[in-house]
């Protein structure tokens, strides 16, 4: 058996790695241990999937080899809990069908029981203890069909049933957060942030919990995920090209907030290399192992509903239909008539934010915020005879309006054609 290693934190390493798959024996994956170096923006939610995509492309096979354990050390239970602070490696311990430490035995699921005391951290609200690394962040992730299902500081019971929580709630959570994230943020700034943040944060979940948690025929899955990541890093001169990964849409976007936004700090002590310009990022990451966007959009739509198996089955120019039906104003798969701007409504207010996003589902990957793309697309527009939510330029941007103003766009994050992955991953940068 071959083994495949886990690819590098960044978005071009894990696209070449999930193009491999397939290709040859790759039902075992090495997960390194944890010293990889900073993990890029957009890289850490496109990880995890990668992982879920590895696992389920060949179910009852795999093998996930943890290179940084030894089963037999006294400290093991401890390095397990450390590793299984980052959400896509505790997918692997998750969905691999065998779990061996750096030594080849066997490993029982069992033997991470320090995850519960993450767990327990998240339903305390205290999330700087959801994970022992040494980033500012919180993790809240649930594990489909285990005791503790649900994100329990985003739901709650009525009558027997988990459901979201209304949204003056989840702002609650979501502040409580950011207070722990950034202490020197002022209660003023706090609650700036924290009102977009909330309201993006709860449509995701909502989007999740009716997309996620069931294939496109409604049979719940045995084995899920669902991870809410947040991390909060400072990004200057000298550590952008790192944080971008090597990636120019990331590295744009970076680069134009270093350069443009309010907040950013200057150091020019006397000594000092020159001027060195410093900002802090949000990323938030929102990924799921249901069925992807296309697929459940596909077998749920208002008409001609079609259950579609596999994606090979569909061309590439329907499921990219279907994903952007997804985003359009007040369309709903839910069978709920009230809901339907949900996307739509956390494009929107990325926009007025100045995010990033990056889209992964099925075969396709989207990007939305960098200003060189928004300055093209409202160039465009000009030219256009606008009328509608909606347009398509000729480069495959998709255009999202209201009252002919550009609202928010989806546009190809590559040329480049993409292999399938399961479920979807948001990431979403925010300067803070």
């Amino acid at each position: 058996m071959l083994t495949m290693k886990m690819p590098d934190p960044d978005i071009q390493s894990i696209e070449s790695a999930l193009a491999t798959l397939g290709q040859e024996d790759t039902s075992k994956l090495s997960i390194p241990a944890l010293s990889r170096g900073v993990t890029s923006f957009c890289a850490e939610a496109a990880l995890l999937q990668f992982v879920v995509t590895w696992a389920r492309h060949s179910p009852s096979a795999t093998v996930a080899s943890f290179l940084g354990l030894d089963s037999t050390a006294g400290s093991f239970e401890t390095l397990v809990q450390k590793q299984l602070g980052l959400p896509y490696v505790l997918a692997a311990w998750v969905f691999a069908n065998q779990l061996r430490d750096s030594n080849d035995r066997v490993m029982k699921r069992r033997e991470a029981k320090g995850f519960t005391a993450f767990l327990d951290a998240m339903d305390n609200f205290e999330f700087h203890s959801t994970h022992e690394t040494v980033e500012t962040r919180a993790n809240l992730v649930c594990v489909q069909g285990s005791r503790r299902e649900f994100i329990r500081p985003f739901y709650e019971q009525l009558n027997n049933a988990w459901r979201v929580r209304p949204e003056g709630d989840v702002r609650v959570v979501v502040q409580d957060i950011l207070a722990q994230l950034a202490e020197n943020w002022t209660a003023k700034y706090l609650r700036e942030v924290a009102e977009p943040l909330s309201h993006l944060i709860r449509e995701l979940v909502e989007n999740s919990d009716w997309w996620a948690r069931a294939d496109h025929r409604g049979v719940e899955y045995e084995k899920g995920i669902r991870a809410i990541t947040l991390r909060v890093r400072d990004v200057d001169d000298d550590s952008l090209l790192m944080f971008a990964g090597g990636n120019t849409h990331i590295q744009t976007y970076l680069l134009y907030n270093l350069v443009n936004h309010p907040r950013v700090r200057k150091d020019d002590e006397p000594g000092s290399r020159g001027v060195r310009r410093y900002l802090s990022f949000l990323e938030l990451t929102m990924v799921d192992s249901g069925p992807g966007l296309a697929l459940r959009w596909l077998a749920s739509r208002p008409e001609n509903k079609r259950s579609v198996d596999r994606l090979d089955d569909v061309s590439l120019e329907e499921e990219e239909d279907a994903v952007i039906e997804c985003f359009k104003k007040w369309r709903t798969s839910s069978g709920n008539s009230l809901r339907g701007v949900g996307l739509f409504s956390v494009a929107s207010l990325l926009q007025r934010r100045q995010g990033f996003l990056r889209l992964r589902t099925g075969r396709l990957a989207f990007l939305f915020g960098t200003q060189s793309a928004m300055s093209d697309i409202e160039n465009q527009l000009k030219t256009r005879d606008l009328s509608g939510d909606y347009d398509r330029l000729a480069d495959g941007t998709h255009v999202f309006l209201q009252d002919e103003k550009l609202v928010f766009f989806l546009r190809p994050w590559s040329t480049d054609k993409l292999s399938t992955v399961e479920g979807t991953a948001y990431s979403i940068l925010l300067p803070v």
